[in-house]
């Protein structure tokens, strides 16, 4: 209870994080077969419990997760998107989407999962608006949904949305560095897995690399449905970005010395 593991949701979403690493372990060249295996076990396990959980948002990360080692893996576009259809609506149709509790296919219009969020989203831009500089504070969200909200059914929402979230919360600064934090982070460890992979650095660092990218990446677009702009998962994998990039540089400093020798070897043996 009152745990980011307690709700289906935001659990589904923290699940992303080890996905991304399983399935690198799985698919990148050199690792281990020990450790190829453990990856597709892991896999396995933790696609089954993102199912279970019947949310939509985590359906869309695994999409995010399996739609980036793809395009490294399938070199027809083409076939990707048609396997990535069929796979979208295979994992709607086994998680049972239509028969849960808060709404599904089933109902008519937008059903009443999809409208309570439209109303918490709306309550958080109205919160920004009024405290445009600070927003209503840190995990205040619920306690003033009652006043911002333009409906009322007699319960406090979640806001449902990261972005959303940190906007009402903190205001349009706090979303402009936050946003910026992501952005940053995603790029520097777009940027280490490229590198790794042109340098052929060790397939752990490389793993880890394709990874990260991917993580961050399914948690961005799970995370536009799920609040989890002030746990754990984002600020784990951004530090491990970091320490990444400090990884790649130092592993970069000392090929340089190492082209170099070569390059004037090569030079000599010319002369």
């Amino acid at each position: 209870m009152q745990s980011v593991l307690g709700d289906p949701n935001d659990l589904s979403l923290v699940l992303l994080f080890p996905l991304a690493f399983a399935v690198s372990l799985g698919t990148t060249r050199g690792v281990s077969l020990f450790w190829r295996f453990f990856g597709i076990i892991a896999l396995i396990a933790i696609v089954s419990a993102i199912i279970a959980t019947q949310s939509r948002g985590g359906l869309l990360g695994i999409m995010t997760v399996f739609g980036l080692f793809g395009l490294r893996i399938v070199k027809s576009k083409a076939l990707l998107i048609s396997i990535g259809g069929l796979a979208m609506l295979v994992l709607f149709a086994v998680a049972g989407i239509s028969d849960r509790a808060s709404g599904g296919a089933a109902e008519d219009g937008i059903d009443e999962s999809a409208m309570g969020r439209i109303y918490a989203w709306g309550a958080a831009f109205h919160m920004a608006v009024e405290r445009p500089l600070t927003g209503v504070g840190l995990d205040n969200f619920l306690s003033n949904y009652f006043f911002y909200s333009s409906h009322w059914d007699g319960l406090n929402h979640a806001v449902h949305s990261t972005w959303f979230g940190v906007l009402g919360e903190t205001g349009f600064p706090g979303l402009i560095v936050f946003v910026g934090m992501i952005a940053t982070s995603l790029r520097s460890a777009t940027k280490s897995s490229l590198r790794l992979d042109a340098t052929n650095a060790p397939a752990d660092a490389r793993a880890m690399g394709r990874a990260l990218v991917a993580g961050l990446a399914a948690c961005c677009v799970s995370g536009t449905f799920l609040t989890q702009g002030f746990t754990w998962p984002f600020y784990i994998q951004i530090a491990l970005t970091a320490a990444l990039t400090r990884y790649t540089e130092m592993q970069t400093a000392k090929a340089a010395p190492q082209d170099a020798t070569e390059l004037e070897g090569s030079s000599e043996k010319s002369l």
